[in-house]
């Protein structure tokens, strides 16, 4: 126990002395030291550019009064695609800048070269109209000539526009349905891998 004590103690006294020793050898700095440092220039950083979203309000109004008259010009030409004898199988959209749009035609019967003429000549109207009318005469005039069975027409409204034709041998249309949509998937398929 006095053991304990006397180290206590010791520890004490040199634990005060090495203060007192401290005290002793603090140097203090001149009063003028930091005025003799340069001073340094000032220099103005650049502010940060502005990294929020751009308001898009207006251009997809812009893009949506654009579709709409797509689309309309769509619908106008079908009467006169279904006077051809072309039913539509799909009609895709995908949004985004700019968007996109996909749509099949599919022709079982053979027309008349002479009424697809005539259906032909009453397509009046928009670009959209003028050509689809066009393209799907051609097909049909291809259809009849070489004596296919069906007739798809793979139209993408994109940048630049495709227009992918694909016939079918006679006996094709004498499938049943799931026959068309393997047909369908596969034609689709071969489409996504373009």
């Amino acid at each position: 126990m006095k053991s304990f004590a006397v180290c206590i103690a010791l520890l004490a006294g040199l634990h005060g002395a090495c203060a007192q020793e401290a005290k002793e050898t603090k140097v203090l700095a001149p009063s003028g030291w930091m005025q003799t440092l340069p001073s340094l220039p000032s220099i103005s950083l650049p502010s940060m550019p502005d990294f929020s979203m751009p308001d898009f309000a207006r251009v997809g109004e812009g893009l949506t009064n654009e579709f709409s008259a797509f689309t309309q010009q769509v619908a106008d030409s079908l009467p006169l695609l279904e006077e051809m004898g072309y039913e539509v199988s799909t009609f895709r959209v995908q949004w985004g800048l700019p968007p996109k749009a996909k749509l099949r035609l599919r022709s079982k019967v053979t027309t008349d070269p002479n009424k697809v003429s005539e259906v032909a000549a009453k397509a009046i109207g928009g670009v959209v109209l003028t050509s689809l009318v066009s393209i799907a005469a051609i097909a049909k005039n291809i259809q009849s000539t070489m004596k296919f069975g069906t007739a798809i027409l793979d139209v993408d409204f994109a940048l630049p526009p495709k227009v992918r034709m694909s016939f079918l041998k006679a006996g094709a249309e004498t499938r049943d349905a799931a026959g068309r949509d393997i047909e369908d998937l596969d034609l689709a398929c071969g489409q996504a891998l373009q």
